[in-house]
């Protein structure tokens, strides 16, 4: 069944994504050198966007088209995803990369994950179980410990701040990217990418580039394309299967590959506090793995776009045309009104409310 591939491959394509991204924060270390921050960060979303635009040729669709096809409300979301987790998060990420260590940086993202599931919860009402919110505070209080690190007293780290300020700003991206399922994901994330690298590059030059070479310019484009392209596309597909709170539990893993690679890569050694978080951490995020969600609920009527398989579940029963002879497939359809029980989760197909 659809839903049940849905259960299998949201979470796959969700860790996925989390390995890539998890290990930008040590690459990013490895070439800015003196580089501005700012154009760290164009570069990262412009290699995004060009990688992506192989991608989108091979599948032969036009942004342009797609971006002009889409309803006005899904125009106004998809620039607030932009600016927010495009342009902002960024920002404030490679100034705390630049001045902090990648170890902690790496293990401080794990906050995207209680951003995006309290902003998913207070704002689109998507329900979470007693499992999660205990694992959200763990996050939060290992994340205290980094920040208000000091062998003489309590101290902001003016990094891990920014960090957090990233976070924030991504989990608003995640929320209005999930709602945004009119587009494909290729496309999507491939606008993303140029729009946020643009825009980071001509406030660069404004600023200034500071010192940068062809080799760090073009390994910084190489780690956008799979860091920010290819894991954004992977993780817009997690969202439309298992919705925004589910996706960031998931996507949890990446902070620790972002550790085990400062560890690797850059022989960090981080002080014993760090590890006291780390493993403050890794049981909050266990916690979140423990959530399973199982009602009666109904399925009002739907037309909306999304990749799916012919008659595979009780939601995929409509007419299809001869162009719509690949598996899966991916146009607009009609769902009609069902009610049922199973186990669930807040995808494209279930957001509904909860007592």
């Amino acid at each position: 069944m659809q839903l049940n591939n849905d259960r299998m491959h949201g979470p796959l394509l969700a860790t996925l994504s989390a390995v890539l991204f998890g290990i930008s924060p040590v690459l990013c270390k490895m070439v800015i050198g003196e580089m501005s921050p700012v154009l760290l960060a164009g570069l990262l979303y412009l290699g995004s966007g060009i990688g992506l635009s192989f991608v989108l040729a091979r599948q032969r669709i036009n942004i342009f088209k797609e971006a002009r096809s889409i309803s006005r409300l899904h125009r106004f979301k998809l620039l607030g995803a932009v600016l927010a987790g495009g342009v902002i998060a960024p920002l404030c990420l490679v100034y705390g990369i630049k001045y902090g260590r990648a170890s902690e940086v790496a293990l401080l993202l794990n906050l995207e994950t209680v951003a995006t599931t309290i902003i998913a919860w207070l704002v689109f009402k998507e329900q979470v179980s007693r499992h999660v919110w205990v694992g959200k505070v763990l996050i939060v209080l290992a994340a205290a410990i980094i920040i208000l690190k000091s062998s003489e007293g309590l101290a902001f780290s003016a990094s891990g701040i920014l960090v957090v300020l990233a976070c924030i700003f991504w989990g608003v991206d995640n929320n209005l990217t999930r709602d945004v399922d009119e587009l494909p994901a290729t496309a999507l994330a491939a606008i993303k990418g140029y729009g946020a690298g643009l825009f980071n590059i001509t406030l660069a030059a404004i600023i200034g580039f500071g010192t940068v070479d062809i080799h760090q310019a073009g390994g910084t484009l190489l780690i956008g394309a799979f860091s920010y392209g290819a894991s954004l596309v992977l993780f817009i597909g997690a969202l439309r299967r298992i919705g925004s709170a589910r996706s960031s539990t998931y996507f949890a893993i990446g902070p620790f590959i972002g550790v085990l690679s400062s560890l690797i890569l850059l022989n960090e050694k981080p002080p014993p506090f760090f590890w006291i978080a780390a493993a403050l951490m890794i049981v909050g995020v266990l916690c979140l793995y423990k959530e399973r969600h199982e009602h009666s609920h109904i399925h009002e009527s739907v037309t909306h776009r999304h990749q799916h398989t012919r008659g595979s579940d009780d939601h995929h029963h409509h007419q299809h045309s001869a162009e719509d002879d690949t598996e899966p497939h991916d146009h607009y359809h009609v769902h009609e009104r069902v009610t049922h029980t199973h186990v669930h989760w807040p995808d494209t197909h279930h957001r509904h409310g909860h007592c």
